[in-house]
């Protein structure tokens, strides 16, 4: 034993207490009793090693990953040449060398122990040392064993001795890892300010898509001067414009903000290794442009679950590779942590396209499949005292209209559809809002029409916003309106569900 490491052995009468004998049996048994070990913690600890952290200068690990060394940069800093700087994730490396540096064991187990093979010990798991600046103290080498599974801890040893003791498995864990376990897994953009900060674009290419999803911010609306009451911050220009419901597209507008890896898989990797994680040709990327500046996510290979039985792959997706851009380090990312792999258009459509207020509208028109049109003029500002003049001359049942108009509100998106129409998708029903103009005369009458066609392969309507094909809903959304429309014009009770 070297003369710097400083074990302070338990008192003989301690050891007598429990009995010697006894010990060795506990801890070698396959799973001892959870009680039996937390006495053993409690009455037997032997202080192996106390160092201040700021004397280390470099602690290498060596085990069955490999063998890396944590340098010292400077007081308090450390790193790892592998890894740059910025990547380094610094409370990882503090805590490593505290736990190196100020080290107990559980126990001892077994003094000058002449079989070392049962402790996993004639040849170590791993091993470390411990290298001290300005020669302030002699090198350190310490070897660990077998891990003891029912009492949490490792077996260890000095490498100038062949004393056992067992040390807890969280003081001990950094010598089975690897030097990935040091790269920061977090950080990757600062947090978004939403006073200062502009999210324009977000665009999301992928193998299994037939086109980019690409949202872009709308400019912002003044209520006072909009028709809708609907106002949204992206629409998916990618897909005639429709609107991204507010909700929906949160995770993947701003999942690059608060995007953290599970693990870190390669630093500079190989072109095999690209080729490996699928990075050489990504299955998908999403890319940002904030503040005019582009930040984008190369998404590779998913990684499956093992079965822990027979070591089979399964068909479990739990994460993916990914490398960010400006970041030569793969990672490996939690599925939900990538929302952009598997998003689709309709997951963040905004249903309900299209919702004037009613007296911010001057009439309605409304037409059938049998090219039987009407108009529905709007006088007044509230329910109480507006009037719904028919063709100029016939005033409606003010409730029944009412409830008409919210039924064509109800018109909602259920899916995005925007192929061209054919002869086939035969027009069910059509209707146009036609707004008030501001009182200034500043703005004009502005317009918005909704048509309806056929899908009879599916069994729903094609909704057609001002010319552009947009959404499909229901067909029985097309069956009501022909009803409500006679109710309306002649006098029946009005259907708001359908």
């Amino acid at each position: 034993m070297k003369k710097n490491a400083k074990i302070l052995i338990a008192s003989a009468a301690g050891i007598a207490v429990l009995g010697g004998a006894a010990a060795v049996l506990l801890l070698t048994a396959p799973q001892p009793a959870e009680e039996e070990s937390s006495s053993v913690e409690t009455d037997n600890s032997v202080e192996l090693m106390s160092y201040a952290a700021d004397d280390i200068s470099k602690l290498t690990v060596k085990n069955e990953n490999g063998e890396f060394s944590i340098n010292r940069l400077g007081k308090e800093k450390w790193g790892i040449d592998e890894i740059p700087e910025k990547n380094g994730n610094s409370t990882s490396y503090g805590s490593t060398m505290e736990n190196a540096a100020e080290l107990t064991a559980k126990m001892t187990v077994e003094e000058n122990a002449a079989d070392l093979e049962k402790y996993g010990l004639a040849s170590p798991t791993s091993e470390f040392t411990l290298d001290f600046k300005d020669g302030k103290h002699d090198s350190i080498t310490c070897q660990v064993g077998n891990k003891n599974e029912g009492a949490s801890g490792w077996y260890f040893k000095l490498s100038d001795s062949d004393t056992v003791y067992l040390v807890n498995e969280s003081d001990i864990s950094f010598s089975q890892g690897k030097y990935l376990d040091y790269v920061l897994l977090n950080g990757f953009i600062d947090a978004y300010d939403a006073d200062n900060d502009v999210l324009s674009r977000l665009r999301i290419s992928r193998k299994d898509l037939d086109r980019d999803i690409v949202l872009d911010k709308l400019p912002q609306v003044d209520s006072e001067d909009g028709h809708t009451n609907v106002y949204v911050g992206y629409e998916i220009s990618s897909h005639n414009g429709i609107l991204a419901d507010d909700e929906k597209d949160t995770d993947i507008l701003y999942g690059l903000f608060e995007l953290t890896a599970t693990s870190a898989a390669a630093v500079s990797p190989t072109k095999e290794q690209l080729e490996g994680f699928g990075l050489d040709d990504p299955f998908c990327t999403a890319s940002i442009v904030l503040n005019d500046e582009v930040k984008k996510i190369d998404i590779g290979n998913a990684v499956y679950a093992v079965d822990q039985e027979s070591g089979a792959q399964t068909d479990e997706i739990i994460g993916y590779y990914g490398m960010l851009q400006g970041t030569d380090i793969v990672y490996q990312f939690a599925p939900d942590a990538v929302p952009w792999v598997t998003v689709t258009v309709n997951d963040i459509l905004y249903k309900q396209f299209l919702t004037p207020y009613i007296y911010n509208v001057d009439t309605v028109n409304i037409k059938n499949a049998d090219g039987e049109s009407h108009s529905v003029k709007i006088i007044g500002d509230d329910s109480d005292t507006a009037e719904y003049i028919l063709d100029g001359e016939e005033k409606l049942d003010g409730p029944n209209f009412r409830s008409f108009y919210r039924y064509l509100l109800s018109c909602y998106a259920e899916e995005i559809y925007v192929d061209e129409l054919t002869d086939d998708n035969k027009f069910v029903a059509g209707y146009d809002f036609i707004y008030r103009s501001k009182e200034d005369g500043s703005e004009g009458n502005g317009k918005d029409s909704v048509e309806l066609y056929s899908s009879d392969q599916d069994l729903t309507c094609i909704i057609v916003v001002n010319g552009q094909v947009r959404y499909k809903v229901r067909r029985l959304y097309g069956v009501r309106y022909q009803t409500n429309y006679d109710a309306l014009l002649n006098g029946g009770e009005v259907q708001e569900d359908y």
